[in-house]
């Protein structure tokens, strides 16, 4: 009987230690979840920020006196304008304090899809916010794209295809890469995709689907994890 109250005992503890490591992993799990993208900034923010990064669950930033920041906001699909004092975004919305909202209208959320991190190149490895569960892209016939995460400079060139033909081929140079004017509309429901390609054989392929939208407000996120 004893022996197996002591083995009951350690069972217990042992599971018990399990539980609170994955409640642990859940909770940073959840405050790693991006919740905003950085449109502009006017003034000195503490943390520093760039335009166009996104802003994860949990952080907080000192605008000081004066400073504004622009953001897109996603759990609310809204665009934001605030002045001064301290910003914190949570998974579920965002509040500020000794300052003060400029502006805040409904806008487009962005789609995004997070792509593996494997070796061989591509490979999707899950798609959140407002992206097709079967890992399908969906942007305007006029598309812009911006690549976020830890291996997003490992890639150098970003190419639109339709089945083997380059129908737009840009280095990433800026953010967003935002469709020229002079290039013609994709087509609506045609089947296109995306390629990425960096130094040797480094390359990746999202499969895009084109609506009836002539132009997005936000351009489409790529994680590079």
């Amino acid at each position: 009987m004893n022996k197996i109250l002591h083995f009951w005992r350690n069972y217990s503890r042992g599971l018990y230690v399990i539980m609170i490591m994955f409640f642990a992993a859940s909770e940073t799990g959840a405050a790693a979840e991006p919740v905003a993208l950085v449109l502009d900034i006017v003034g000195e923010v503490t943390p520093a920020l760039e335009a166009f990064s996104e802003i994860q669950a949990g952080q907080s930033f000192d605008l000081g006196g004066g400073a504004h920041m622009d953001f897109l906001h996603y759990p609310t699909c809204q665009k934001v304008v605030v002045e001064g004092g301290k910003l914190s975004l949570s998974a579920e919305n965002f509040r500020v304090s000794k300052g003060k909202v400029i502006d805040m209208s409904r806008a487009e959320c962005p789609q995004r899809v997070q792509l593996a991190s494997n070796e061989g190149g591509a490979g999707i490895a899950g798609v959140v916010l407002r992206s097709a569960a079967d890992g399908v892209l969906k942007v305007s016939q006029r598309p812009s794209f911006l690549l976020l995460g830890a291996s997003a400079g490992q890639f150098r060139r970003l190419q639109v295809m339709q089945g083997q033909t380059s129908l737009f081929d840009a280095t990433l140079d800026s953010k967003p890469l935002v469709w020229p004017e002079a290039q013609a509309s994709l087509q609506a429901d045609g089947a296109y995709s995306v390629v990425l390609s960096g130094a040797g054989n480094l390359t990746r392929q999202i499969p895009l689907s084109v609506t009836a939208q002539n132009k997005q407000q936000a351009p489409a996120i790529i994680q590079l994890q």
